[in-house]
């Protein structure tokens, strides 16, 4: 029992070591067998991307890359999975290079974009996302992400604009969905904080406070009451003539 106990813990230390040596360790050759295409490397470093596992996709990517130094799609996947680690230095590097080996690809100013809007170059990441949906027009993800731009920047007019453009190429993809709503919830909030400015900061709204009228906007949905807009009626006086 003893001896199966002392074997057990070598097994969990070596699966807990192997992802570190696979990073400070590599060799292409242990990853696939010689000759292979760089596409074969992207293809399994996109499948280890997908499981969460970024350290063996950045192994993947950087075969391919290995294999053919100007593979432009290597160095823009590779630059999303090190901003997974929080490498965003590295992240530009790599985008930075895929753009110079190829200054139509759409992917790269995309994801050069999302990096420089979380960093807050927002006219950067602008002027990345402009060029993504005058390459692609009809590239949704490039109008989803200049909106999230124009949103952060509180442009929720144009930030709207591009959501439904989004919307109308891509019915079936989610993320501009929530992103509208986002939006309409942030124009909510500034509505609100008008309503406070002019009846005083601590009025109540007309329909409860903002959380409240959110759920019951969702119930009315759901049942087809109208209830809730009725708080918001505003009569009129008549005037004698």
């Amino acid at each position: 029992m003893k001896k199966m106990y002392r074997l057990l813990i070598v097994l969990a230390w070596l699966s807990l070591s192997l992802p570190t040596l696979a990073q400070t360790d590599l060799d292409c050759a242990d990853l696939a067998p010689e000759g292979v295409e760089p596409g074969y490397y992207l293809g399994q470093g996109d499948a280890f991307f997908a499981a969460g596992d970024y350290t063996r996709a950045i192994n993947n990517y950087t075969c391919a890359i290995e294999a053919q130094p100007d593979f432009a799609p290597a160095y823009v996947n590779r630059g999303y999975a090190y901003v997974q680690q929080g490498n965003d230095d590295q992240a530009l590097d790599d985008y930075n290079r895929a753009l110079e080996l190829d200054e139509t690809l759409v992917a790269g100013y995309i994801n050069r974009g999302i990096l420089y809007t979380r960093q807050g170059n927002f006219g950067l990441a602008l002027l990345d996302l402009d060029l993504a949906v005058a390459l692609e027009p009809d590239n949704a993800i490039g109008y989803h992400n200049r909106a999230l731009v124009h949103a952060a920047e509180g442009n929720y007019d144009l930030a709207m604009d591009d959501l439904e453009q989004a919307i109308t190429l891509a019915p079936d993809f989610a993320a501009p969905h929530a992103a509208l709503g986002a939006v309409y919830s942030a124009l909510a909030v500034r509505s609100y904080a008008d309503y406070r400015q002019i009846t005083g900061e601590s009025s109540r709204l007309p329909m409860g406070e903002a959380d409240t009228t959110i759920l019951e906007l969702e119930r009315s949905l759901e049942t087809g009451s109208f209830a809730i807009w009725l708080p918001l009626q505003t009569p009129a006086q008549a005037a004698a003539e």
